[in-house]
């Protein structure tokens, strides 16, 4: 395939999830986080195992796609879930340690494939070989149905419950996180009654209830927050899901290249000069420095973002956005530049470090939209953003080989546009209430 033929191929998952975040924040806001989370895992886990076993590529793709509009839920409404469960005090720095994890999840991707993609085996299936990569397919789709089933332990969000008028369910969990983190019995709970403002609980049709999720949110004072949301998001999926999707190709490209003291524009120009008979086998073998270079860029991400995530309660989130945006930008622009390497190898895998930009985003969108808009609003955002993975991936693949130096120096640019537009971000609140009370409002 060409360049651009992957990437069209590579954003196929991304275009699913931006056609289906809409319903799923629906979904998400009048079915319960909890309940449609699961169900959305277990749909994209499956489907997901099912394209393991497709004989060829356009069955592939269409299984893959189906896959990624299952996906759109569990990529987006965790935010909402996971800001909703937690006070005020902790959610910034839970939501960025949920990026961190993310991140560290993202390391077992080459992980993984360096542990199974070498393996050389060929099992006959009649229309197909059962070869090492649709192993690897299946073993990552196998997370989600994991998640799932770890998912329903859990709670369902008690502000979600408060705002549909279930103020005894919910009061029954919070006296259950009550009586778990202070180990005392739920009957010691000193909240005995919740309340819910008037006109939460009213019962609506489909369609009125679409235009009370969504409306809102197209207008002020919402709109504005909506965009620059998504817009941010834009930018770090356009490089995290979009030029990242190349790193193990441009670093198989650069480091298995002969010369010396070029940039890594200049060897890929090279390769791709290179003329290559029509008669010449295929070589899909992946060297192993690229699989030992991925897996310690990205362990080593990951250990980074553990550790910044726990400094988010004193950094505060709209500085740390600011530092990942001109960080990596910078980086970015700096590719063009380098002739060793190793050094071009550390700045193009550093690229995941801006996974961490995606829990401080949301926990804005948690804190700025209200309850019964907040898993649309959260979608929606994150749908923007996600169409920057689709873009991202698309432009890479084309300017790589037309214009190398103007990819590298678009994507900085695009970072560097976002860091300024992280100012304009509302400052965060701060929450002073008494610590106990007989009566609480959600």
């Amino acid at each position: 395939m060409t360049d651009a033929q992957r990437g069209f191929i590579s954003s196929v998952p991304y275009i699913g999830i931006v056609v289906a975040s809409f319903p799923w924040g629906f979904l998400v806001d009048t079915k319960g986080r909890k309940r449609v989370i699961i169900y959305g895992s277990l749909a994209a886990g499956g489907f997901g195992v099912i394209s393991g076993f497709m004989p060829e590529l356009i069955s592939f793709t269409v299984c893959k796609f189906i896959t990624s509009l299952c996906l759109a839920c569990p990529a987006a409404a965790p935010y909402s879930y996971i800001g909703e469960i937690l006070p005020r005090r902790h959610r910034d720095i839970m939501l960025s340690i949920t990026n961190a994890l993310q991140i560290t999840g993202s390391a077992l991707v080459p992980l993984l494939g360096w542990l199974i993609l070498p393996l050389d085996f060929r099992i006959d299936f009649g229309a197909y070989y059962f070869r090492s990569w649709r192993l690897l397919v299946i073993v990552y789709s196998l997370f989600f149905i994991l998640a799932a089933f770890l998912l329903s332990f859990g709670p369902e969000s008690p502000k979600y419950l408060v705002s549909q008028g279930q103020n005894e369910e919910a009061l029954k969990i919070l006296q259950t996180m009550y009586a778990k983190n202070k180990s005392k019995s739920p009957e010691d709970f000193p909240v005995k009654q919740l309340q819910v403002a008037d006109g939460e609980r009213e019962k609506i049709s489909f369609l009125k209830s679409l235009q009370v999720q969504t409306m809102p949110l197209l207008k002020p004072p919402y709109l504005k927050w909506l965009f620059l949301n998504g817009f941010l998001l834009f930018g770090i999926f356009s490089v995290l899901n979009g030029l990242y999707m190349w790193v193990p190709d441009l670093l198989n490209r650069v480091l298995t290249g002969s010369q010396s003291g070029l940039t890594a524009c200049q060897v890929i120009g090279q390769r791709f000069n290179e003329t290559v008979s029509q008669d010449a086998v295929c070589i899909d073998t992946i060297d192993s420095i690229t699989y030992i270079i991925n897996s310690i860029a990205s362990v080593s991400c990951a250990i980074i973002a553990v550790a910044v995530s726990s400094t988010v309660k004193f950094v505060g989130k709209k500085n740390l956005l600011i530092i990942i945006f001109c960080l990596i930008g910078v980086f970015c622009i700096l590719i063009n530049y380098i002739t060793e390497d190793m050094l071009f190898a550390v700045l193009l895998s550093s690229v995941p470090i801006m996974g961490l930009g995606i829990g401080p985003v949301n926990a804005y969108a948690v804190e700025i939209f209200p309850t019964q808009l907040r898993g649309m609003a959260v979608s929606l955002s994150m749908m923007l953003g996600r169409t920057g993975s689709v873009v991202g991936t698309n432009v890479a693949g084309i300017l790589l080989r037309a214009a190398c130096e103007a990819t590298f120096y678009l994507f900085g640019g695009l970072l560097l546009v976002c860091g300024g537009l992280t100012l304009l971000l509302p400052k965060s609140r701060e929450e002073h209430k008494p610590k106990t009370s007989k009566i609480t409002r959600l």
